[in-house]
């Protein structure tokens, strides 16, 4: 299935600098979230918007043509 990715601030550097942050992504059928996170090997706390929704749950199930943006966390203390 294929997915339409958005990556922002600090975590578009996992992907190349001429994509700007934007990729469409190949994955495996029934892939969760959790499994592109691990695929683009982003450990740290994230934001997740799934078609315009923000999603939290880690397995939840990604679909053909989902538009995933992926946000860094802002923490402060």
């Amino acid at each position: 299935m294929e997915i339409h990715l958005h990556l922002y601030s600090i975590l578009r550097d996992k992907l190349p600098e001429e994509a700007k942050g934007k990729a469409d992504l190949e994955l495996e059928d029934e892939a969760t979230l959790a499994d592109l996170l691990q695929r683009l090997e982003i450990s740290r706390r994230v934001v997740v918007s799934i078609n315009g929704d923000h999603v939290s749950d880690r397995s939840h199930r990604l679909q053909e043509g989902d538009e995933v943006k992926l946000f860094s966390s802002i923490s402060g203390g």
